[in-house]
Formats: structure tokens, C-alpha cells, sequence
């Protein structure tokens, strides 16, 4: 196998490490958060970013990797541009590719003294069987996508998932699973008409357990449940992929989802990638790693199981409702009729937030719109968010945006006019 090239490194010691990552993807952003931390924690590296998409010309980053970058690290590029990049230039600096599902044979061949990281998918299938057979169903299904970039990873995860429940479960249970997806050029996908998605949702024996590959999907799957009548969770309970925040906090009820470790794909990556830098006939054996480290984010559609998503739902519907007339902890408390040890568990799990925060985030937004959309004073603004005149709100208000509340105010003036 052909020895990649090593660069020194550049003058004052410093390299250069050249990320280029997909950052529409939530999951690649994170990652590239992730490495870019852990990068600056050696101290000698100076990281350099390429934000790919789906339009990405392979000779774009081939010009950017031969601007003097010592080591590169690819995430959610698409597989054919990486490959086509690694046939254009086979003397590529040392590099790693952190995917979510493993290079092809020839593909891994391409790749030379690359490295690879990879998440585990069967875990992810694994975890979310434990999870719905925990609570108790017996009926799961299985929904994935026909974008490629998804088909390949939903494939491994539906086969674990699967295989979990029976092996815990044996002809117990029932398994069913369908497909959505009309690729477009944009890579937007959802069945027109959705005729087919609602005849398979309308077969689903209930109650059950459906694993979506990933957070737009479910939150579309949730919508198509309110139409048709069919309860989510009492009735089917769904659990998404990747926890974009975009999808799962707006979603009615909010979606749970399985939260793959990006840090950790990060960690690994920018460890391998430093040791290939040192060395770039670093071992076969050292130079792919499978990661299983993830999280399950639980909220409200899946919350039937634990008897506590109507809990959730109160407590938000309430705070909203009353948080600027000056309530405090203690009287949700006594509105949901629970203890208040029980209560604040569950806004964790559910929100990953305390039920402080949760009363302060509907307060600091009253006040931002507040400030952005009448000539209120500063003391009428505060009254009117449920602060008092001896409260700290100024402190609050610039630990989170940074500035002082007339800042704030100056900075949007234009929406007053």
C-alpha cells in the first residue's frame, strides 16, 4: 500500500488541519464543533474549515488541500465526491473520513493510509429495541428514507433493530417497516399525496413502536398521525434519529430521538487524524474505529410508556401561560399536583433543562419582543415579563445575549419604525 505524503510542519511549529464538512447535516456540524475543540486543545494546530454541500465540486477540495494543509478530516461530504476526490489526488495529505456507515471495499482502497470512523448503527437499533420493549409494547415498525445518503445507515440500523426485538421477544412481537422518499434534486424527500404512508400507518396493529431514521421524518410522521386520527404516544409512539432540535422541539407532541455521540466520532477522528499526521504508515488495525457512544433524548412522543407526556404538556402550557405574571417554581409545582424532585426529573428528561430555565426562557422572550416591538420603558418591560423592580434581570439578560437590555433594544430600533 502507498505511503501518503507527510508534511513538515509549517514555521513556529503550527499545522495546519483542513475540516471539510458537510454543515447542513446537524449530526456533521456537531462533529465539526467537536473536532474543531479538540484540535485547538493540542495546542500546535491551527484548523481550517471547508463547508461543503451537496453542489461540491471534488476539485474545489482538492485546491484546498493542496494549499499547504498537513492532515484533513472529512464529514457528511457525499461518498462519491470523497471518492472522486481520493482518484484526483492519490498523494492526499493524511486524512480521515468520519462516516456513519463504512467505505465499500474499493472504496476503502482509494483511500490509501486513510483512516476511518464509524458510527455504530447496530447499536442504535439495538438501544431503541431495549427502549420500546422497556415500556412495555410488542408491536414495532420501522421507517426509513430512500435518500441515499440515509438508505445506507437506516438498512444497518432496521436489521439491529429488528434482530433486537427478537431476540428479546421471539414471535411475541410484530415488525413492519416502509419506505418514504421522492429524491429530488434538492434532496428533499416525502412521498407526494402520502397515500402510501397513510395505508401502511392505518395497518399498524396498536399500540406500537416506530423507529424513524431521523428527526424530519418523524416530525412528518407525527403530522400525518394527527390527520389521521391515530394518538401519539397513547397510541403509537415514535422515536427519531440525530435530535435536531428544529424538528423535535417543534413538533406537537415533541419528538424523542436517539442523539448519535458526536463528540465522541470527534474525538476519535481528531486522535486518529494526529496520529496519522505523526505517521502516516500508521497500522491497518489503528486506522478504523467503530464508535457506539449515543444518547437518548426522551420527550413527549414517546412519553406513554412512563405516563408522564400529559405531565410535560401541562407544564409548558401553563408556564407559557402564566410565567410573565410573576410565577415561580412552587406554584407549577402545585398546579401539576406532583413533587417537585419528581417534576424537575422530568422536565430534564424531557427538555434537558431545569423547570427554572424553562420559566426564564418564556420570560426572556416576552422581554425580547417587548423591547422589539413597543417604546415601553425599561421598567415597564420588566413589570410586564413578571421581574420586579429589585429583580436581577439586567444580569439575566446580558449573561445571555451579551449586551444591556437598551442595547438590545437599539440594535433592533428598525423594527419600531
Amino acid at each position: 500500500m502507498r505511503r501518503c505524503r507527510m508534511k513538515k510542519p509549517h514555521h513556529c511549529g503550527i499545522l495546519r488541519i483542513g475540516l471539510v464538512v458537510n454543515t447542513s447535516s446537524k449530526p456533521s456540524s456537531d462533529v465539526l464543533l467537536g473536532a474543531v475543540s479538540c484540535l485547538r486543545s493540542y495546542g500546535i494546530v491551527r484548523p481550517l474549515l471547508f463547508l461543503a454541500n451537496g453542489g461540491t465540486h471534488p476539485e474545489n477540495i482538492k485546491a484546498f488541500a493542496e494549499n499547504d494543509i498537513d492532515g484533513l478530516l472529512f464529514c457528511g461530504v457525499r461518498r462519491e465526491v470523497v471518492c472522486e476526490f481520493f482518484r484526483m489526488m492519490p498523494d492526499h495529505p493524511p486524512l480521515v473520513v468520519c462516516v456513519y456507515t463504512p467505505f465499500l471495499e474499493e472504496e476503502r482502497k482509494l483511500m490509501g493510509n486513510g483512516g476511518q470512523v464509524v458510527l455504530d448503527n447496530e447499536a442504535i437499533g439495538e438501544k431503541a429495541a431495549e427502549f420500546f420493549i422497556g415500556h412495555g409494547l410488542r408491536h414495532f415498525a420501522f421507517l426509513g428514507s430512500n435518500v441515499y445518503r440515509e438508505r445506507i445507515a437506516g438498512r444497518i440500523r432496521r436489521a439491529a433493530f429488528k434482530e433486537a426485538i427478537s431476540a428479546r421477544l421471539g414471535d411475541i412481537g410484530t415488525f413492519s417497516e416502509h419506505m418514504v422518499g421522492i429524491l429530488a434534486d434538492n434532496e428533499d424527500f416525502w412521498e407526494v399525496g402520502l397515500g402510501n404512508s397513510e395505508k401502511w400507518a392505518k395497518s399498524l396493529p396498536l399500540p406500537c413502536g416506530i423507529l424513524v431514521n431521523g428527526d424530519r421524518e418523524a416530525f412528518n410522521l407525527i403530522n400525518l398521525c394527527m390527520r389521521m386520527g391515530i394518538d401519539v404516544p397513547e397510541k403509537v409512539e415514535i422515536l427519531g434519529i440525530n435530535n435536531a432540535h428544529g424538528f423535535c422541539e417543534q413538533s406537537s407532541p415533541t419528538i424523542s430521538s436517539i442523539f448519535p455521540g458526536t463528540d465522541a466520532l470527534a474525538q476519535s477522528a481528531v486522535r486518529m487524524l494526529m496520529e496519522l499526521v505523526a505517521n502516516p504508515a500508521l497500522p491497518e488495525e489503528k486506522r478504523f474505529e467503530r464508535v457506539a457512544a449515543m444518547r437518548l433524548v426522551e420527550r413527549g412522543s414517546t412519553s406513554c410508556g412512563r405516563n408522564y407526556g400529559n405531565v410535560i404538556t401541562k407544564v409548558r402550557e401553563y408556564v407559557r401561560l402564566n410565567a410573565c405574571s410573576g410565577i415561580g417554581v412552587p406554584e407549577v409545582v402545585k398546579h401539576v399536583g406532583i413533587s417537585r424532585r419528581l417534576l424537575e426529573k422530568r422536565i430534564r428528561e424531557s427538555m434537558d433543562m431545569s423547570l427554572l430555565e424553562l420559566i426564564q426562557s418564556v420570560r426572556l422572550a416576552n422581554v425580547c419582543r417587548l423591547l422589539t416591538t413597543t417604546d415601553l420603558t425599561i421598567t415597564e418591560v420588566t413589570l410586564q415579563s413578571g421581574y420586579g423592580l429589585t429583580s436581577n434581570l439586567g444580569t439575566i439578560f446580558r449573561k445571555k445575549y451579551g449586551m444591556s437590555m437598551r442595547e438590545y433594544r437599539n440594535r433592533h430600533a428598525d423594527r419600531l419604525r
